[in-house]
């Protein structure tokens, strides 16, 4: 087996071969002007059938090609590729153009005192080139989540991330959905306590060809289930929390 790469980058990909066209050579490109040189790889998971020639794109640009199992979703893609990757930090990031390869060396640099970082469009000094519409969605998202499960992330929902490799692959991840961003982000520190989280500004840009993959309904749905799940999920872990730490005070005392 080849050594362990220090990054591995996840890219779940719905006929998204002429974006990735340009995506792996700007990955490789970013790459080569950090200290991970060749030291990484790069896991495209691609629809259960075959749509277009993004296999092909893959084995041009020395990217892993896997097909999810099962029905094809966001979700699934994403957790599969987490499933695969072997690296010591773990990239997601979208193959649809809207995450700029180059600003994956600053999440790279940023890791130095965090366990989990975001590329952020509504920190100070973020922003995104959508339409007000999904702009007004993706706000309405945060803020609402950021309430409900008292999240102090600007940006909850960008999905272009770099995790500690082990502590992800340790997460049991459920969401089929755009809503597994919310649900990572929940799950990280009640599974690994104590980890440290940071955002750093980018520029969300419009996808660069294709069309979305987003659809309203199962948008607003899965995000308004994934909600209910969640903050029953931290209920649920915050009364076993004070139920140990009281368990602890009473041994103490004996």
């Amino acid at each position: 087996m080849s050594p362990r790469p220090l990054l591995s980058i996840v890219l779940p990909a719905c006929e998204e071969a002429e974006n990735l066209r340009t995506i792996l050579p700007g990955l490789r490109a970013a790459l080569q002007e950090t200290e991970i040189g060749d030291a990484y790889e790069i896991v495209v998971v691609d629809t259960p059938d075959r749509r277009d020639t993004t296999d092909e794109v893959c084995a041009a640009h020395g990217a892993v090609h896997v097909r999810e199992s099962g029905r094809s979703s966001y979700g699934g893609a994403l957790r599969r590729g987490i499933a695969l990757s072997r690296g010591e930090w773990v990239a997601t990031m979208d193959a649809d153009g809207s995450h700029p390869p180059s600003v994956l060396p600053r999440l790279w640099v940023a890791r130095q005192d965090a366990d989990l970082i975001i590329a952020s469009r509504y920190m100070k000094g973020g922003s995104t080139a959508n339409p007000p519409l999904l702009v007004w969605m993706s706000l309405a998202v945060n803020i609402v989540f950021r309430g409900v499960l008292g999240l102090r992330s600007a940006d909850i929902s960008s999905s272009y991330r770099l995790y500690r490799g082990d502590a992800l692959r340790a997460l049991p991840l459920e969401c089929l959905h755009f809503d597994i961003a919310q649900e990572t982000l929940v799950k990280f520190p009640l599974f690994q306590p104590g980890c440290r989280v940071r955002e750093i500004p980018f520029y969300f840009e419009q996808r660069r060809a294709g069309r979305t993959k987003r659809h309203l309904a199962v948008f607003t749905w899965s995000y308004l289930r994934t909600l209910a799940v969640l903050w029953r999920l931290q209920r649920r872990a915050k009364a076993t929390q004070l139920k140990t730490e009281k368990e602890k005070r009473e041994e103490a005392a004996a």
